[in-house]
């Protein structure tokens, strides 16, 4: 299969998503005078359901520009980048999947709100004017996710994903469009007579002014000469309207008056719903109302005396568009309500008539239960006939299936009896039949006779090794199948471990005759030589006696698993290396900005840097407990047992969490005097587990409270206790409290965040290094997580006399070997005018630099474009011997190469200013003998 299938299919679904966008908002729908539909955030909906959170709001964004280019005012912007955003995260994150509900409740609480802000604040409008544009984009909004949801529904039954299509869900929908089509049609033909009735009053006044100068004229032989005056009368007695009389040659007015419809350069006419009435609309840069305030409607009338000559009488729309506004404005706020009491009356409809589905649905799983066990419950009935019908059958079902299940039993019981009574004379044929039955035929199985000699050799065996059955039964011995050198290792750690020779046939045997039944890696030769690696278990055949009567193999090909195996390891390389560096460039650079060291910032800025910076730093921490968990689980975590003080280790522990405790106001209670004793664990590991517990209780502790730590020695152990006056711990999630993923489900606790594997990873590392983990807790008095360590009393230092120490002044030389441009430049900036850098990001440029000057320290990074960095530590031992060599890795670091180095360090294990201490602190102690390494 393509796996770059599925990810192709989301770019063309996220491309055609933001042309539907532009499409949805190019194309509109009148609604009432004024009020055109557009649909485009259709597209951001499907969008929010299938792409997710980024892609609903970017092309929530493509969309919006669009309207600032069709509107030329970005005013609309915001509420429609939000309106995605929002329903997205409301349809993933809380599982809101109406999303009709979730577009309703963005409008209610956010949408509108930012709409009469923005459009009251920027637009210079009316409140009427912003209250209707609330309404208008609240109902758009709406209406389009009901067109959006009904869109779900349609690609759901195709693709017949069922567990889309739940029953209140569909009802809801289609319930919603039928009350809605039932209660918005009559407001719009409504809508549209009373237009109809306004442009009919138009049309009789100005057809009444027409016919009046008309009939003026034939009673007036003289009219020709009279133009003018007739003109002039009709003017007098109708001031609203323009009136004048047209033939081929010109058009004839009274003075200080104009026939606008029939000047040059202008948009062309529009019809009415009257035959004769004509609309007339200027040109320019106006918005569709304005424009509309600008017109006129015009209508033209052959003169009865002379029908080459036409009467034209017009008259301005404003006075009509200001009643059609106010019409327009109760239409709407009635449409508004009749969308709030529809999709409450759907929405009540479809919990009613779901609602004896769901409690059927789950009745059916207690019949099913109830069966199995054989007390059968009978399902409830309903009031509705057919719910109530379908229960009867389902309870006369359950009933006689309860009958046969206990029917069967008693039938099963009496075939036990019989069959025991058969068991003792057919146990010796049966002991192998039922062993190669009980196995699938994908599993190699070979069985022996107690000499070792094949007496079965299935069909999944010979499509694994390519022998056939009648080439090896009876003929060859279990040898032919394997690696000679890995049975001769085999054997070796058998007769090691056991104290007894173990050779030939025995190795596969002796743990099975003991009675162990442990699997074991072993490695199939095939016939044609392949090497297939397999799992085998091998257990013995005993006849009626409880002699050996042979043995039975059965071999599991793990070919995948160890591709698989490869595939992780590859995987976790990669992230450890091209997360972790980037990462670690990001958060340095943030801390910098953060820390004022670039200069003062805005406030606003200063607390986008403080949020960038927080979120880096839980990546960072996000990425470490993945690889830790994957490192344990592989048996892989390092720990280098060093010997520290409870105290040093507290404190430093206590400085490196305190950064995050100012957020929540919290303060740390370490009045106790520590205990002056030593625990032997790694530094770097007991840092991450006091750092865990504390930063848990930072984050659950009330603004402005406290965590209290202590530590008191039991025996010879020391338990250190962390103390804080969060909500506490229910007794239903104790059992879960370290296992991986686990989170409280509650509301308070989802929003402090985390993966659910800081726990977890803390009780591994403790127990790795022979402690104990465990907790105490109390809901709404806080807990108390405390950690038991061996402990071993400080030796007395005898003091020392320095003669001659001196600490070299000049400048720290270091050089950075990396192929992170962007890590080495957040290093070197944060670093003062005492350490000097220079950098080559491959090992062919650190290797034209070595020989020409002399450095003090070489920060060493291992995955190179042009090798291993470890190829330069023996090279700079020969040219400079008193340099120090520092490991700056993105995964974890080989035991054996930490004995090489004066350090190693893993990128996202320090911060930037403890890289820079370490630096400081390696290039002090030079000339005093290499320090202990550090992962």
């Amino acid at each position: 299969m393509d796996k770059g299938g599925p990810t192709r299919g989301k770019w063309a679904s996220f491309i055609a998503l933001c042309a539907l966008s532009l499409a949805g908002n190019w194309l509109s729908l009148p609604l009432f005078f004024g009020i055109d539909l557009i649909f485009g955030s259709i597209a951001v909906m499907l969008a929010a359901v299938y792409l997710g959170f980024w892609a609903a709001g970017f092309i929530a964004l493509v969309g919006a520009l669009y309207t600032l280019f069709l509107w030329g005012q970005p005013l609309a912007m915001p509420a429609f980048i939000l309106e995605g955003l929002v329903v997205a995260w409301l349809y993933h994150r809380r599982k809101l999947t109406n999303l009709v509900l979730a577009d309703l409740a963005f409008w209610l609480v956010i949408g509108s709100p930012v709409v009469v802000l923005v459009y009251s604040t920027y637009g210079g409008m009316a409140d009427s004017a912003v209250m209707l544009i609330a309404l208008k984009q609240a109902v758009n909004g709406v209406f389009n996710a009901l067109l959006a949801g009904l869109v779900v529904l349609l690609i759901s039954y195709r693709a017949k994903k069922s567990a889309s299509l739940s029953l209140s869900w569909i009802i809801f929908h289609c319930m919603l469009s039928a009350i809605l089509l039932a209660g918005i049609t009559p407001i719009i033909m409504d809508a549209r007579d009373q237009r109809d009735a306004l442009e009919g009053s138009v049309f009789e006044r100005l057809s009444n002014v027409a016919r009046i100068l008309d009939s003026r004229m034939r009673a007036d032989p003289q009219w020709d000469d009279r133009l003018d005056y007739h003109l002039s009368r009709m003017q007098a007695m109708f001031p609203q309207v323009n009136i004048g009389v047209q033939d081929d040659r010109q058009m004839y007015l009274t003075q200080s008056r104009q026939i606008q419809s029939t000047e040059p350069g202008l948009i062309p006419e529009l019809s009415t719903s009257q035959n004769g009435l004509q609309i007339w609309l200027p040109a320019g840069d106006f918005n569709s109302v304005a424009r509309w305030q600008r017109g006129v409607y015009w209508l033209q009338i052959a003169l009865s005396e002379d029908p080459e000559r036409y009467i034209l009488v017009e008259q301005s729309t404003a006075s009509l568009i200001a009643v059609r506004e106010a019409q327009r404005l109760n239409k709407f706020l009635l449409l508004a309500g009749i969308f709030l009491v529809s999709i409450f009356l759907a929405w009540l409809i479809s919990r009613f008539l779901s609602a004896p589905v769901i409690r059927l649905a789950m009745a059916s799983g207690d019949v099913e239960r109830s069966v199995r066990t054989g007390r059968f419950t009978k399902v409830p009935g309903s009031v509705a006939k057919e719910f109530d019908q379908l229960s009867s059958s389902l309870n006369h079902m359950g009933s006689e299936i309860t009958s046969s299940v206990k029917l069967l039993e008693d039938s099963r019981g009496k075939l036990a009896v019989s069959v025991a009574e058969r068991t003792q004379e057919l146990a010796d044929t049966n002991g192998l039949l039922t062993s190669v039955l009980n196995a699938a035929e994908d599993f190699g199985i070979v069985a022996t006779d107690s000499q070792g000699v094949i007496t079965f050799f299935n069909t999944g065996a010979q499509r694994l090794l390519g022998y056939s059955a009648e080439q090896v039964v009876g003929r060859e011995t279990p040898a032919l199948l394997h690696d000679p050198a890995e049975v001769k290792k085999v054997a070796a750690e058998l007769t090691s471990a056991h104290s007894v020779a173990i050779e030939g046939f025995r190795v596969f045997v002796h743990e099975a005759e003991l009675g162990k039944r442990s699997p074991r890696e072993w490695t199939y030769i095939t016939r044609n030589g392949q090497r297939v690696p397999v799992l085998l278990v091998v257990t013995v055949i005993r006849n009626v006696d409880g002699g050996i009567a042979g043995y039975l193999g059965i071999a599991e090909d793990i070919s995948e698993r160890k591709r698989l195996e490869q595939v992780k390891t590859e995987f976790v390389s990669t992230v450890s290396h091209e997360l972790r560096t980037p990462l670690t460039s990001i958060t340095g650079a943030l801390g910098m900005l953060r820390s004022g060291v670039l200069g003062a910032m805005p406030d606003q800025a200063r607390e986008m840097v403080n949020l960038a910076h927080n979120n880096s730093q839980r990546l960072t921490n996000l990425i470490n407990d993945l690889l830790d968990i994957e490192k344990i689980a592989a048996g892989k975590l390092h720990f280098d047992y060093q010997q520290v003080a409870i105290e040093e280790q507290i404190t430093q522990a206590v400085a490196s969490v305190r950064q995050y405790a100012p957020e929540q106001e919290v303060q740390f209670d370490i009045s106790q005097p520590v205990p002056q004793a030593l625990i032997q664990v790694d530094p770097q590991r007991f840092q991450q587990v006091m750092s865990n517990l504390l930063s848990n209780a930072v984050k659950f502790s009330p603004q402005g409270g406290s965590v209290k730590l202590s530590a008191s020695m039991k025996g010879d152990r020391v338990r250190i206790s962390i103390i804080d006056h969060g909500e506490g711990i229910t007794d239903a999630f104790k059992p879960m409290i370290f296992q991986r993923f686990a989170q409280a489900d509650s509301s308070d606790q989802r929003r402090k965040g985390g993966t659910g594997l800081g726990l977890a990873i803390t009780r591994e590392l403790v127990e790795h290094m022979g402690g104990e983990l465990g907790f105490e807790s109390e809901v709404g008095a806080g807990s108390t997580f405390w950690v038991e360590l061996p402990a071993f009393p400080v030796q007395p230092v005898q003091p020392e006399s320095i003669q001659g120490a001196s600490v070299e002044t000049r400048q720290i030389r270091v050089l950075h070997v990396e192929d992170d441009y962007d890590l080495h430049q957040v290093i070197r900036h944060s670093a003062d005018a005492r350490i000097s850098f220079q950098l080559a990001t491959t090992l062919f440029q650190a290797r034209l630099m070595i020989p020409k000057q002399e450095f003090d320290l070489l920060l060493l990074d291992l995955d190179l474009p042009d090798g291993n960095g470890v190829a330069l530590i023996d090279e700079v031992r020969h040219y400079w011997s008193n340099c120090s060599i520092m490991l700056l890795a993105g995964e974890g670091i080989d035991p054996a190469l930490r004995l090489r180095v004066e350090a190693a360090v893993l990128k996202s294990a320090l911060s930037i200013p403890d890289l820079l201490r370490r630096i400081e602190q390696l290039t002090v102690k030079l000339h005093s003998g290499r320090e202990q390494p550090h992962d």
